[in-house]
């Protein structure tokens, strides 16, 4: 459980503490020489910054402590030209270093060894702000609904260079954060971990915020704002331990007003989540959130910068935190392993919480948006990882990574199941790093299946498949045929992919059936006791794929009737064509006893009043008038 307590109350604070209520193969390439950044490894940060609600200005230090990993008299770290650096220590020595080309070359005066300890002090300040869109390493803007002003940091993929100090590379996570942040009067500044200090000189004041849990270096934030804190505590698995929810919302009772409900869906995420993953990662911390006029959100490790607290939003930046923060991927091709995990646990917050229509709808909704992309794999080329926007891009990284999981959720067929995968792999790579191959590697052992085909076709590979399902019932043989095309043949031929189909019966029974599909074409022939009135592809929405299904007609007739004889009811079908103009019987005088009109396609007619004897069936649709002998019999 996560206490705090001693700290002083800011003005327009609104505080209900509760208890019990409570993002491989190949190498990102970084624009610097490796060999600069991989001779160190970063331990911990003590940044000190003054900033403003109002503009991108910035001025401050970095204390930046990092270890020798091999001999090196040279350190560097990536900071944008924009900003001037005033000076860079060591033991309170001034060093020698250039800054050039977004980095910073600091030169150390004496050889440091494999596994000596470096503390540097940068001095620095200026504009961070740069013209980079919603990917901005620093924005400042003015929200469009209630007018606050706030500046804000958002460095996914490679912009934390825009306003600190940096080496970045996804395998060196941050140890800690101590991060002092100083901002004029009324204004309140969130970042990461813990708030344990606020002072105030001259009106200003500066806001003391700790971090002890490892950190990837695009995670650290801060924003700042006309905030008031409005804060909860959020139960986790055992409903006796909890985590604080801090909420700097805009200092405004009409926020409050309109967004508070939103605001409390998030401590039964963070329990639900809890329960069927793992607990809250950071729970010796807190979890929260700080407004901004983002157009989205930014999974700041323990605190979430976000535009609103739209349930799908708050369960994606959330869900983050165990994928994404707690597990972030190795590299960003596999960028699946932090946007496609979040998207899905959207669908699995709805199911929980909000039931299995609204949930239908998010995946329904899904699915359109990643049928849009016919080709494309989810896994990032490597000559398409530095284009941000393919990285994140909607209909492959976000939605056919939800439906990825989807996929390998209805290949399980077990929850249970599925649920101890995701539980097994925060277990074995949390406050680490993974591949999609590590996922795959877990999957497989947790399950006892292969899923190397899954991977090289549905991750690696593009598209998806194209289904026509054609179907016939002989006598108490259901035939199926399945005929598969892609929507990417040049990449990916063939899906192997299991499916089910649902067979509606006379009557209204319903059966599920479950095939495999290893080839292009396929056909089954199931036993079926009764008629079959309809088939159904992938009645639960679980793969990602188009479809049509077919009746075939006899070999001989276009259509079917029967039973003939009949003695009460009369069924009559046209397969794949309209509604049926007229259906009339008549005796074998030509005498017309009934006659139907504009009747749905199948058809049934009740015969029982009609005298034991023959007679005549003639009906008409779009193909045609079509005549068949009939006999009535009495039932017995």
């Amino acid at each position: 459980m996560l206490l705090l307590t001693g700290l002083p109350l800011v003005v327009g604070q609104v505080s209900e503490i509760c208890p019990h209520q409570v993002h491989g193969v190949y190498d990102y390439e970084n624009p610097l020489d490796a060999s600069w950044l991989s001779a160190y490894d970063v331990k911990s940060y003590e940044l000190e910054l003054r900033v403003s609600n109002e503009n991108t200005l910035i001025d401050g230090y970095a204390l930046i402590l990092v270890e020798a990993t091999r001999s090196l008299d040279t350190l560097v770290f990536e900071l944008q030209d924009g900003l001037e650096v005033s000076a860079v220590n060591l033991d309170d020595k001034q060093l020698h270093f250039e800054h050039v080309s977004d980095a910073i070359y600091i030169n150390l005066e004496r050889s440091f060894e494999e596994g000596e300890l470096i503390q540097v002090a940068v001095y620095y300040g200026g504009d961070a702000g740069q013209d980079r869109g919603f990917f901005a390493g620093v924005s400042s803007r003015t929200d469009y609904q209630y007018g606050f002003d706030v500046t804000y940091t958002l460095s996914e993929p490679m912009n934390a260079f825009d306003w600190f100090p940096v080496k970045q590379v996804l395998e060196d996570k941050i140890d800690s954060v101590t991060f002092r942040i100083t901002c004029g009067p009324g204004l309140l500044a969130g970042s990461n971990g813990i708030l344990v200090d606020v002072t105030e000189d001259k009106g200003s004041h500066t806001y003391t915020w700790k971090t002890s849990y490892p950190m990837a270096y695009y995670l650290l934030s801060f924003a700042v704002a006309d905030y008031r804190d409005f804060s909860f505590y959020a139960p986790l698995s055992d409903e006796n331990d909890s985590v604080l929810v801090q909420n700097f919302i805009y200092n405004s009772d009409e926020v409050l007003a309109d967004l508070q409900e939103e605001i409390r869906m998030t401590a039964p995420l963070i329990s639900s989540f809890s329960q069927l993953l793992t607990d809250y990662p950071f729970s010796g911390e807190k979890y929260g959130h700080c407004m901004a006029p983002m157009g989205g959100g930014m999974e700041h490790q323990t605190m979430t910068t976000i535009q609103d607290f739209n349930f799908f939003l708050v369960a994606h930046e959330l869900a983050h935190q165990w994928f994404g923060d707690h597990i972030t991927c190795g590299n960003w091709q596999d960028i699946w392993i932090n946007e496609g995990f979040a998207s899905y646990m959207e669908f699995i917050a709805a199911q929980e919480l909000l039931g299995q229509e609204k949930a239908d709808e998010w995946m329904n909704n899904a699915m359109s948006i990643a049928l849009r992309e016919t080709t494309g794999s989810v896994f990032v080329p490597e000559e398409d990882v530095e284009d941000t926007y393919r990285l994140f891009d909607m209909g492959l990284t976000y939605k056919k990574g939800a439906i990825l999981l989807h996929m390998i959720r209805f290949i399980l067929d077990d929850d249970h199941l599925f649920f101890t995968v995701l539980q097994s792999y925060l277990e074995q790579f949390g406050s680490g790093l993974a591949l999609g191959s590590d996922f795959q590697a877990i999957l497989e052992a947790e399950s006892g299946l292969d899923f190397s085909s899954f991977f090289q076709q549905w991750y690696y590979g593009e598209g998806f498949p194209r289904f026509k399902i054609y179907w016939q019932q002989l006598g108490d043989t259901l035939r199926v045929r399945s005929e598969q095309s892609t929507s990417a043949p040049e990449v990916t031929p063939l899906f192997q992919v299991p499916f089910e189909l649902e067979v509606i019966l006379a009557g209204g029974e319903r059966k599920r059936i479950r095939l495999m599909q290893n080839k292009e074409q396929e056909e089954y022939l199931l036993p079926m006791q009764g008629r079959v009135e309809d088939l159904r592809f992938d009645p639960d929405n679980y793969l990602l794929e188009t479809s049509s299904v077919i009746q075939e007609a006899p070999v001989d007739k276009a259509y079917r009737y029967g039973p003939n004889p009949v003695s009460g009811d009369m069924f009559l079908q046209y397969p794949n064509a309209g509604p049926f103009e007229t259906i009339k019987i008549t005796n074998m005088a030509a005498q017309e006893m009934l006659t139907l009109k504009y009747l749905e396609n199948p058809a049934i007619m009740d015969l029982s009043s009609l005298a034991d004897g023959s007679y005549i069936l003639e009906f008409s649709n779009n193909y045609g008038t079509f005549c068949e002998q009939i006999v009535k019999v009495t039932s017995e």
